[in-house]
């Protein structure tokens, strides 16, 4: 991450070392080569990094005739069409990448070949030619060699787009044949060479799925549709991880929360609670205000349906309930709120642990029980500091409570520290707890 921060820098002196006047094409190199580094940097607003892309590209555009250069001037095309791509100008792309189609024909090697003509694909899809865009698609994908790993990743690519082309059609035997796509494009590359590129199939399969079971009117087809497309998005999630990957978590999260809300169960409606406030997490109101408005909306709306039928309940509340219900996956669930919440500013962490271990106690019984044991085994395997973090939950949350709540409390805890801790841990646990006032019942 550091030397991608430092590319534009350091290629930004590299660039004003090389005269334009005596060494042009060197120049042209090297602005080529900048305005890629300002495409791909990860800091700043990405409006402006892409400008200052385009201005690299035009000056090496500017200096690689296309009479003697015709390759490396189609490759700063292909580089400008992208940026244009990513501002939203698909006219403009499109044509910037068929003019770089035409000048690399016959002049490049077939993977460079299909991947110019998977690109006007794209640009062809954006502008609504579906038609275009599927031929460009079938060229691509019969053009990629797939004896080296960068044609197997294009080829899949290519795969996936025309599998977005026939999902755009919109009837059910395109979204279909679209799966089929997708089913190849999985295949064409192994995880380990191309695992971005899987999750973007994946979520594109839930995408998918999910319109499929919106259409049928079979409930028992449509139900099995939706089980594909959550199949797909946890998936896709499994990729997609949180932080690393943010807005791609948060869309896939919000995506699967879609689908969870609209079944039937109980469980189903928490595990849509979940999601949105995952994706919630995720997008940023800074940089993604309309999806993280649309996030909050769809949660807020899953708690009022929750609400009706529990009234006063938190989301915690909620997911207490969830681990006491999906034996299975609790261990799993609970891993991943606890990891969102270690990463979480102090006084946020302590917020959300000591909201956790309330719900617990105040649903008591085997629910809170088994929370409690959850969570105290997953943190024993933390550093001491994540340790005392869950500890210092307990005791903040004991000790805000009345007599009667620290007696349920003592309960439950020491409970839940004979089935989650054993050895010297225990003896630890057992000693933070007394000093912040626990008493053994």
């Amino acid at each position: 991450m550091a030397d991608a921060a430092a590319a534009p820098a350091r290629l930004e002196a590299e660039l004003g070392a090389i005269p334009k006047s005596t060494k042009p094409y060197e120049h042209a190199l090297a602005a080529h080569r900048l305005g890629l580094a300002y495409a791909e940097a990860v800091t700043g607003n990405p409006h402006d990094r892409l400008r200052q892309a385009l201005a690299c590209f035009d000056v090496a555009a500017t200096l690689l005739d296309e009479r003697f250069h015709p390759v490396e001037h189609a490759r700063v095309l292909t580089a400008a069409g992208s940026a244009r791509r990513n501002l939203g100008e698909p006219t403009a792309a499109l044509a910037l990448f068929r003019r770089a189609d035409a000048l690399a024909a016959h002049r490049v090697s077939a993977d460079e070949a299909a991947a110019m003509a998977n690109n006007v694909g794209l640009s062809l899809l954006d502008t609504g030619d579906l038609r275009g865009a599927r031929q460009q698609f079938d060229i691509a994908i019969e053009g990629f060699e797939t004896g080296g790993a960068e044609g197997r990743r294009g080829r899949a690519a290519a795969l996936h787009n025309r599998g977005l082309v026939r999902v755009a059609g919109g009837r059910p035997d395109d979204l279909v044949a679209a799966l089929a796509d997708y089913e190849q494009a999985l295949v064409a590359v192994s995880f380990e060479e191309a695992p971005l590129h899987h999750g973007l199939v994946h979520h594109s399969r839930g995408v998918t799925a999910a319109a499929l079971a919106d259409a049928e009117t079979d409930r028992g087809a449509a139900a099995r549709w939706r089980s594909t497309a959550i199949d797909a998005y946890v998936d896709a999630l499994g990729v997609f991880a949180w932080p690393e990957h943010a807005v791609q978590h948060g869309i896939a999260s919000f995506n699967l929360g879609r689908v969870l809300a609209t079944a039937e169960s109980l469980e189903d409606l928490r595990r849509s609670l979940l999601s949105y406030e995952d994706a919630v997490t995720a997008f940023d109101p800074r940089h993604q205000p309309v999806q993280w408005r649309h996030a909050f909306d769809s949660l807020s709306a899953i708690e009022s349906r929750l609400g009706a039928n529990h009234v006063g309940w938190s989301r915690t509340d909620h997911l207490v309930a969830l681990l006491h219900s999906d034996r299975t996956g609790a261990s799993q669930l609970l891993r991943k709120r606890l990891a969102r919440w270690s990463t979480l500013p102090t006084p946020a962490r302590d917020a959300a642990l000591a909201s956790f271990v309330a719900a617990a106690i105040r649903q008591g019984g085997d629910a809170g029980t088994g929370a409690l044991v959850l969570i105290l085994a997953a943190v024993m395997e933390l550093p001491i500091s994540a340790q005392a973090a869950v500890l210092d939950a307990m005791v903040a949350v004991r000790a805000a409570a009345d007599a009667d709540g620290q007696a349920t409390a003592d309960r439950l805890v020491d409970r839940a520290i004979g089935e989650a801790v054993v050895g010297p841990q225990r003896v630890f646990v057992r000693d933070h707890l007394t000093t912040g006032g626990f008493e053994r019942p």
